[in-house]
């Protein structure tokens, strides 16, 4: 036990030393990326509803607060059941999810490099060596990227699901086979990639040693009926996102592959050789650095243990974990210089297994490398410590760490516990508070601001419009645009129709409380903090809008063959294909002026335009629309706006994927017509059109 306890304080000042200076302000701050990082506050929101809820209505588990008014929306993201509750002893006894959520960080930290030093213990019977492999799958650069994502983070079951197989395959047990279900479960329900992985990495360390150490059948079923349960367990836990997928149409594009160099790149700062190599990004793109020291190691360690019987089965193991996780976490094809050679592996996985389709980031795969890597470091340095000493085994395993350090780690402020500004608190035990919004609302593809109301929510649990997410929900970018325009009147009317009854004001928006006032809206605060609340008193119970248009037998769509287009940015075409995977698109943002026009072959009564906004839900705001009678003259045609975008918003909400902004005009006979943007949005969307459509009376 003494023994353990030092090497569990050797990882515990390396996990310190890493994240430093994190250990100075557990309490208040978080590792980012840059400044207002998001995923941390999601990632503690996420585990703070697991804790909230399970013990109060574990069936509802999944219908969080967030992204009202939506259900399931914890399975718009990860749900971290089991980092959550390892966190929830720290946290119900301090009231400080920043400190539970940074504790659990460091923990996983340490319980990663400790689970690789029982593996490569068991593989190597060398303490020192050991500890070398535990300190690199920890501490190495692309695990380290990842501090800001706890769940990819929280790898720590997959060497111990590893050792595991390897007791049963050596002394197949009924007990070693319930770890082997036991351990295959804690790792499939910390994160849903690895939920994904598991079976992956089961099928090849299994299937690897079968190969040199093969079981009866009886034992195989053994351990494959011992993973039943957790399996089982999973596929509840996946239900809620396969039906918010397919009732949203949540899916991810074809990911872009992982070039070879980002394997030669370190992290920004990198301390030995931040000025020798490339760096890697915060997301995809991340550094995948191995160590220099660890691949020279790994191919001495297992050059030097050829060996028969079963230890060639776990050197065969070793390497079957390196090769597939480095091809598969290419992506779906393997590029060399920027030059596509090959399909990956992965494009199978993405084409033939369910869940692949909804994956962002294949090269999280890098982590099986990882896997086998380490213990062939261990190898390595078993080989060379009687050559070295126990001095220069010590020097190497540290120069192992060393190669990935790069310090300080960026912080970012999160206020926890009594910080929290006041007015969250407040809310907790007002029942007539049931839906909130938070003001003044942020422009376009600033959705990361929205991740702190999300979590400041953790106080009080009221239903919230606020969100971030691995997805985000078709109404999202409506929602936020009327929010932006608060006290509009089209945004009050929108908010009272939502079901919004009261708005969250940050200090910055002192002169929206004053409308407020002058409006005769009931108004409490300042609060501690500066915040305020306004209450919407004409506010719904539930959401309350137009149903989406519908063609009727009253409308016929008009053929699109002959028709002309032209717009203020290329492929035009695209909007008239009638290809969905294709779409017409301005640039960054919407502006003033830009169209899009068609000309048709012959003078035609229109008396619909329709928008096909698809995902990713950028629709027109400020629309016009225009029209050529046959005599050439170009005329405003009118239409009712309000009502257009009530459809538009009914059709996001109940129909997502066949949404479309429906511009219903008075019968008129037009030779052409176009869309011109009248006015530029502060918002800043872009403009994407899946398909136009036009319809004429029947």
């Amino acid at each position: 036990m003494a023994g353990h306890g030092l090497v569990i304080a050797g990882f515990a000042a390396l996990a310190v030393l890493t994240t430093w200076p994190l250990t100075l302000h557990l309490t208040d701050h978080v590792v980012g990326h840059a400044p207002r990082e998001a995923t941390p506050a999601l990632n503690i929101w996420s585990m703070a509803w697991v804790v909230h809820q399970l013990p109060r209505d574990p069936l509802g588990l999944f219908g969080a607060n967030s992204f009202y008014p939506y259900a399931r929306t914890l399975a718009f993201s990860e749900h971290l059941l089991i980092p959550g509750l390892m966190a929830a002893p720290v946290a119900l006894t301090t009231g400080n999810w920043v400190l539970a959520y940074n504790v659990i960080t460091l923990f996983t930290l340490v319980l990663a490099a400790w689970a690789m030093f029982g593996l490569a213990h068991h593989i190597t019977g060398d303490r020192l060596a050991a500890f070398g492999a535990g300190a690199l799958y920890a501490f190495h650069s692309w695990n380290t990227n990842e501090l800001v994502r706890l769940q990819i983070l929280s790898n720590a079951w997959f060497p111990l699901l590893i050792l595991a197989l390897l007791r049963y395959f050596d002394q197949p047990r009924t007990s070693t086979a319930a770890q082997v279900a036991l351990l295959y479960g804690l790792q499939s329900l910390s994160c849903m990639y690895w939920a994904l992985y598991a079976p992956i990495l089961v099928l090849l360390v299994g299937a690897s040693l079968q190969t040199f150490r093969p079981l009866p059948w009886r034992q195989l079923g053994r351990l494959a009926s011992g993973l039943t349960l957790p399996m089982l367990a999973v596929g509840l836990i996946l239900v809620p996102y396969v039906r918010v997928s397919r009732e949203l149409g949540f899916e991810r594009s074809v990911p872009d592959p992982l070039p070879m160099a980002r394997y030669l790149a370190v992290l920004p700062g990198n301390l030995l050789y931040g000025r020798l190599l490339a760096t890697g990004g915060p997301n995809q793109g991340a550094a995948h650095f191995p160590g220099f020291l660890a691949v020279a190691l790994a191919v001495a360690g297992l050059w030097s243990s050829r060996r028969s019987g079963a230890a060639a089965g776990v050197r065969f193991m070793l390497g079957v974990l390196m090769v597939s996780g480095a091809l598969l976490s290419l992506g779906p094809r393997i590029v060399i210089s920027d030059t596509p050679v090959a399909l990956g592996p992965y494009a199978a996985l993405r084409a033939f297994v369910p869940g692949f389709q909804n994956v962002r980031y294949p090269e999280r795969f890098a982590l099986f490398l990882m896997l086998g890597l380490a213990p062939a470091v261990a190898l390595g340095l078993r080989w060379l410590r009687p050559h070295t000493g126990n001095a220069g085994t010590g020097a190497l395993v540290m120069l192992l760490w060393l190669e990935h350090l790069a310090v300080p780690a960026y912080l970012d402020p999160l206020a926890g516990g009594a910080a929290i500004p006041e007015v969250y608190g407040r809310l907790r035990e007002r029942a007539d508070v049931r839906v909130t919004a938070d003001l003044p609302a942020f422009r376009h593809r600033l959705e990361r601001f929205d991740a702190l109301p999300m979590y400041y929510s953790t106080a009080h649990w009221k239903r919230t419009v606020e969100g971030f997410s691995g997805y985000f929900p078709p109404t999202y970018n409506f929602t936020k645009w009327r929010l932006l325009h608060f006290p509009a009147p089209e945004s009050i009317a929108f908010l009272e129709r939502f079901g919004v009854d009261t708005v969250i004001v940050r200090p910055e928006g002192a002169a929206l409380i004053q409308v407020a006032r002058d409006r005769g809206w009931p108004v409490e605060g300042p609060f501690a903090g500066g915040h305020s609340l306004v209450r919407l008193p004409r506010s719904r119970v539930a959401p309350s809008f137009d149903e989406p248009a519908s063609t009727g037998k009253g409308l016929v769509e008009i053929s699109r063959t002959g028709w002309r287009v032209q717009a203020s940015s290329p492929a035009a075409r695209n909007a008239v294909d009638g290809d969905l995977d294709t779409s017409w698109s301005t640039p960054e943002r919407q502006q003033k002026g830009e169209f899009f026009r068609v000309s048709l072959p012959t003078a035609t009564t229109v008396s619909r335009i329709s928008v096909s906004v698809g995902e990713p839900y950028e629709f027109p705001m400020r629309l016009k629309l225009l029209g050529q009678d046959p005599s050439g003259a170009w005329t405003e045609i009118p239409f009712d706006d309000a009502s257009a975008y009530d459809r538009l918003f009914g059709s996001l909400l109940r129909r997502p994927q066949q949404a479309s902004l429906d511009l219903d005009i008075q019968p008129h006979m037009l030779q052409a017509f176009r869309l011109r943007i009248a006015e530029t949005d502060p918002f800043g969307m872009p403009w994407t059109m899946v398909e136009l459509r036009a319809f004429r009376p029947r």
